[in-house]
């Protein structure tokens, strides 16, 4: 039974992931169709074709391996799309001849879908009810302090376990987020923190610490909350809570992105396989849990399509603004060797990652096995 649940999970995760690179051509694919750019065909993933079918003018395909997928529009050149027969074409149907904010529209639209999903399922869930689900710690948190890290600037002060945060320099504070984000904004200096601890109201005076994340400078006190079941909300109030938390989840995905570039950095990366087990992995807790993964992944889409490469939209973004403003196309040649030199980068980061992954999922087994047959 157990192996019928983890194969099912599996599917699950695997069926997550190929959804949303899914609902994210689906964007672009509605807004070629808006201006009038043929689409000769619409594929998802790699590997053995599971579907295909031809549905007027395009050609749809299903692949084994969802981690991928295009929509090949007639007037633009892209390595690995398709049979690229329309790539040259500079007739109406042509994504070539369209106005520069046609082609931006048909960009972003994929970023748009994979928002638009993140936005509809958070806001669907703050309706609903949120999971204890880390991912969604603060905003499932209490002011119930669950947990005081050893030798924290909150243990030193003297905070402990179910004491109740109440207020912050004499200011009344109702949420977890609340609290931690007046801690983050205080770094290296003194807070003065009202608890309720055993029915009697305690005024502490805690020093907050100081450390780099992302390279800026916050605050912290090493304390975390008690994540619990939460509350239904009304629909205005879900919505404001869902727009609130994919905003912020976007400026975070933004700031690790942005790290990872800076600090050269891959240790917050995870890989397919990392994604795949742990979709499958929350599959497994219910379908809150599952649509929490799916929207942070759809998130990390938006943000990872943004960067300025020729295969992700950013890039194609950056091309048409460049062709914009110099009045020239930039030559087959030139195109193509962008390409290339980019798909090398990305196959290159997709395998050290998927080694990664394999070493974080396996690595122990591995290691037996290569004790066992005296490989060490």
């Amino acid at each position: 039974m157990d192996s019928l649940i983890n194969l099912l999970s599996i599917i699950a995760g695997i069926f997550g992931i190929g959804f949303l690179i899914g609902f994210h051509e689906l964007g672009h694919f509605l807004a070629a169709k808006a201006f009038g750019v043929r689409t000769p065909s619409f594929s998802i993933g790699f590997g053995p074709r599971i579907f295909s079918k031809k549905i007027g003018e395009t050609q749809f395909t299903l692949s084994a391996i969802p981690m991928g997928g295009y929509v090949e529009m007639a007037g633009s050149q892209e390595v690995g799309q398709g049979e690229q027969a329309d790539a040259h074409a500079i007739d109406q149907g042509s994504l070539a001849v369209k106005p520069y904010w046609q082609k931006m529209v048909i960009m972003i639209a994929g970023i748009a879908f994979n928002l638009l999903f993140a936005y509809g399922a958070l806001i669907a869930l703050s309706f609903s009810g949120f999971t204890s689900s880390v991912y969604l710690y603060p905003f499932n948190a209490s002011t119930t302090v669950g947990h005081v890290n050893s030798e924290s600037p909150a243990q030193q002060a003297g905070i402990l376990p179910k004491d109740v945060i109440t207020a912050i320099n004499n200011k009344p504070v109702t949420t977890a987020h609340e609290i931690i984000q007046t801690i983050v904004a205080s770094p290296s200096t003194n807070l003065n923190i009202t608890v309720v601890r055993n029915g009697s109201i305690e005024h502490i005076i805690a020093p907050v610490g100081e450390r780099t994340v992302l390279g800026g400078k916050e605050g912290f006190l090493g304390l975390e909350f008690e994540r619990s079941l939460s509350h239904t909300r009304s629909f205005k109030d879900a919505v404001t809570t869902g727009i609130y938390i994919v905003n912020n989840f976007v400026y975070k995905t933004a700031q690790a992105f942005k790290n990872i570039i800076t600090a050269r950095n891959t240790q917050s990366l995870s890989g397919p396989l990392m994604i795949i087990h742990q979709t499958a992995q929350d599959a497994r807790k219910g379908w809150k849990d599952y649509l929490i993964l799916l929207a942070i992944i759809s998130i990390n889409l938006a943000v990872l399509n943004l960067i300025p490469l020729p295969i992700f939209d950013g890039g194609q973004m950056l091309i048409y603004s460049l062709e914009a403003l110099t009045r020239r196309s930039l030559s087959d040649t030139m195109r193509f060797g962008i390409s290339i030199a980019t798909w090398i980068l990305v196959l290159g980061l997709f395998a050290y990652l998927s080694i990664k992954d394999i070493n974080a999922l396996a690595g122990t087994y591995i290691k037996k096995m290569c004790a066992f047959i005296g490989w060490n």
